[in-house]
């Protein structure tokens, strides 16, 4: 009489051969998610600097109060977790802390890690062109995020002189 089935044995080394197989395409996943992340956070910031530009060139109200200075985005080596964006209502191309339209964090696990060519870094677009101020630069700027448990693994944000934004 032939009997049909599985062993114990036969069915512990399948599960013992799946698990394995799991985790090791579980490891792999969390590494490539946080880059991901790190992708996503560069486009974010990007996005929010081509708006800012936006606001200028259609040089729209903010919260009630109408800039003709212009809008910019304003960093600093010290925040390394986020960036504002502000009005420059009295037209110095530069942040003062009452012209702040809005905080913007970064995600969980990205930090700034250098701002060039400066510490701190105040990017303004002035209408209607809209003209590009650059703090303490002649040419381009960069903003550099990474990983914060991988600072080798980053992105660069490039600001060039005529406005054009970029990922490297």
């Amino acid at each position: 009489m032939k009997q049909k089935g599985v062993t114990l044995i036969e069915f512990l080394m399948v599960t013992l051969v799946i698990s394995i197989l799991l985790a090791t395409i579980f490891t792999g996943y969390r590494g490539r998610n946080i880059e991901l992340v790190l992708n996503r956070t560069a486009s974010k910031l990007v996005a929010d600097i081509e708006r800012t530009r936006e606001m200028s060139m259609s040089a729209r109200a903010e919260q009630g109060s109408y800039s003709a200075g212009g809008y910019g985005v304003h960093f600093r080596n010290n925040w390394n977790d986020r960036y504002i964006i502000f009005t420059d209502i009295n037209s110095d191309k530069q942040r003062n802390g009452a012209e702040d339209i809005n905080t913007i964090y970064l995600e969980d696990g990205i930090i700034i890690t250098s701002l060039s060519p400066s510490n701190q870094l105040d990017i303004v677009f002035v209408p209607p062109s809209p003209d590009v101020y650059i703090e303490g630069a002649e040419g381009d700027a960069m903003i550099r995020i990474a990983i914060e448990s991988n600072p080798s693994k980053f992105k660069n944000i490039i600001i060039n002189s005529a406005g054009l934004v970029y990922v490297q």
